[in-house]
């Protein structure tokens, strides 16, 4: 079993820079790409400089997209379950009443981090600014035995997906917030707009994923215009969502994703589909939705996670953390002892 990690930055290249004085400048901070300069050394009649091309041809090998596979060893994967079920254990006991403490040591990677600032102890949820109730979890069906079981998802540790598990060991408040509180922020400025560039990105993938030959610059458009309608968007964000390159940026990012994703492949067995297995020696339940799972020519089987980002320009730097996330082992475990949910 392995986990095939594809991470993706959905960014809209820059142009390079025409100098004054004639040719096209070789700045390396610059985020472009080889297929851009060498188009600009073309239309301004220069030759491409050769240390800048084999620059700018490492740089696109891990700036715009960049595949990982991880090997899931059977102790790493027992490790994960294990630490899996010590978490569902805490979360079963840890609130008492509207007492939460907060981990104070992780809030500078928090997105509730502003509003616990301002409300150290948490007292006046209620009437936090920009914030509403998140949508009710959905029914998870089960075959149990000869009858078929609806996991109660209201029990507290009882039925936990990895990001649960992973936002109540971030932080006991973060997981409050969320996950018994079941409360989102409300963001419409210029600062939702790489969690939409990354949302677009990944539904992107799964039409690509299950329908062949998609026409993804199409499909993206379509994305981007049913978000914009349903979503209450600030006008700067509306228009960075619309742009034409930021379309073709999005459909160019998966597509290339997409093919990164499927070397090797011989069958996609699974596309986000529910999975869900008991604990050994418990009742408690872990549950998932892996990207896809994949059948690959020789034989083996794999996880296919898709991950975006706007922050980072060196995702093998990125990707190589995501060797030690419990998540890669838990969706290995999930697929290896669970069961695909009805």
């Amino acid at each position: 079993m392995f986990i095939r990690y594809v991470i993706g930055r959905p960014a809209v290249p820059q142009e390079p820079k025409i100098l004054k004085a004639g040719g096209v400048s070789r700045d390396l901070r610059r985020d472009t790409t080889l297929e851009l300069y060498l188009r600009a050394c073309d239309h301004e009649q220069v030759t491409p400089n050769v240390d800048y091309v084999h620059h700018l041809k490492a740089r696109d090998s891990i700036a715009w997209q960049y595949r990982l596979d991880i090997f899931a060893a059977s102790d790493q994967v027992q490790a994960a379950v294990a630490d899996a079920l010590h978490a569902q254990d805490a979360i079963s006991r840890a609130y008492d009443g509207d007492k939460v403490a907060r981990n104070a040591w992780a809030c500078e990677r928090c997105r509730w981090s502003s509003y616990c600032e301002g409300d150290p102890l948490a007292r006046d949820v209620d009437n936090w600014h920009d914030v509403e109730a998140a949508k009710e979890p959905s029914e998870i069906r089960i075959a149990y035995g000869r009858s078929r079981r609806s996991l109660n998802r209201d029990r507290l540790g009882f039925c936990c997906s990895p990001s649960e598990l992973r936002a109540f060991m971030t932080c006991p408040r973060l997981h409050w917030l969320e996950y018994v509180k079941r409360i989102r922020q409300v963001r419409t400025d210029i600062k939702s707009l790489p969690m939409l560039l990354g949302t677009i990105t990944h539904e992107a993938l799964r039409v690509a994923t299950v329908q062949r030959n998609a026409d993804l610059k199409t499909e993206v458009e379509i994305l981007v215009s049913e978000t914009m309608r349903e979503l209450r968007l600030a006008p700067d964000v509306q228009a960075a969502l619309a742009d034409p390159q930021q379309v073709q940026a999005i459909a160019d990012r998966a597509q290339a994703m997409h093919e990164l994703a499927m070397d090797g492949v011989a069958e996609v067995i699974e596309c986000e589909q529910r999975r869900a297995m008991v604990l050994p020696g418990t009742k408690k339940w872990l549950h998932g939705i892996p990207d896809a799972v994949v059948r690959m020519h020789d034989g083996r089987v794999g996880v296919v996670e898709y991950k975006t980002t706007m922050r980072s320009k060196d995702l093998m730097k990125l990707a190589d953390k995501y060797r030690t996330n419990p998540q890669t082992y838990l969706y290995a475990a999930l697929v290896e002892r669970g069961q695909l949910t009805l």
